[in-house]
């Protein structure tokens, strides 16, 4: 007989993998979703002389910031290291009160050298635009370039030149949305995979095993029951599996007396000084 405890948790951690399996692919599929429906373009804003935006580092790691392009193809005719297009060209940065912090929250880099170059940074290769600088790009601050940027605070960013202004801060957060999702679909996959061998092998062993044996029939157990020699020494007749009780032959004491032969005298009990009860023997005669 099967171990039906056994086998019904076995099977609820089988339903529970198919249940895992299910949100696994539904999480997988939202993340590749949200991957091919990402349009760089979209956070792309411009051109325009002045563009502003509100700083925000929703975990505190550090953000990506704002890439300020321009119209011009990367190139270093002169050989000084920078792209010949920006080299005249300059922004300022103000945040909400009017102070220019261009310093401080941006930098205007335009370079083409073999330590860096803002091609490198291109969310967009070959579409006829530029990178030249950088603001509020704190995850990327280096001794060198540093970034100060005030959470919640408003940043305009301002320039003779028609600037674009690529929302990287935003971009990525659209990638690492898609990234938790193929996170999440892997770790419900494996808890699957491991509650479905689970399931597995406790219904192997829920079928394997079963409960406790069922006693023979006409045979009784019972706690203090003689052993069968005794029950022979005592004049009982054994009894078998599977016979039926063997009813014994009931006797009456005295049945087999005649009662005309017996003497009417009567028998004397006596004590004994010790407390044991004894008795008179008498020799009864026999009537003619």
């Amino acid at each position: 007989m099967a171990n039906k405890p056994v086998l019904i948790i076995g099977g609820i951690c089988i339903l529970l993998a198919i249940a895992s399996f299910g949100v696994a692919w539904s999480s997988g599929a939202r993340g590749v979703e949200e991957i091919s429906n990402v349009d760089i373009n979209e956070f792309i804003e411009g051109p325009n002389t002045s563009l502003s935006y509100t700083y925000t580092d929703e975990d505190g790691q550090g953000s990506g910031g704002w890439y300020v392009m321009m119209d011009g193809e990367y190139s270093d005719a002169n050989g000084n290291d920078r792209t010949d297009a920006c080299e005249d060209v300059t922004f300022t940065i103000t945040d909400s009160r009017g102070n220019d912090v261009t310093g401080e929250a941006g930098h205007v880099i335009c370079s083409h050298s073999y330590d860096w170059k803002d091609e490198w940074a291109d969310p967009v290769e070959n579409d006829g635009r530029i990178v030249f600088g950088y603001v509020c790009a704190t995850i990327d601050s280096t001794e060198q370039v540093r970034y100060t940027c005030t959470i919640g605070e408003e940043y305009t960013i301002a320039s003779e030149t028609q600037l674009y202004v690529f929302d990287k801060d935003s971009h990525d957060l659209e990638y690492v949305d898609a990234g938790l999702a193929f996170l999440g679909s892997g770790v419900m996959s494996i808890l699957g995979t491991c509650c479905c061998g689970f399931g597995f092998i406790l219904v192997l062993v829920g079928a394997l095993t079963g409960g406790a044996p069922k006693p023979m029939v006409g045979y009784m157990p019972q706690q203090g029951m003689m052993p069968q020699q005794g029950m022979q020494q005592q004049g009982m007749m054994p009894q078998q599996m599977g016979q039926m009780p063997i009813q014994q032959p009931q006797y009456t004491v005295g049945a087999d007396i005649d009662s005309s032969r017996v003497a009417d005298t009567p028998v004397s009990v006596e004590n004994s000084p010790s407390g044991a009860v004894s008795y008179t023997h008498l020799t009864l005669p026999t009537k003619a």
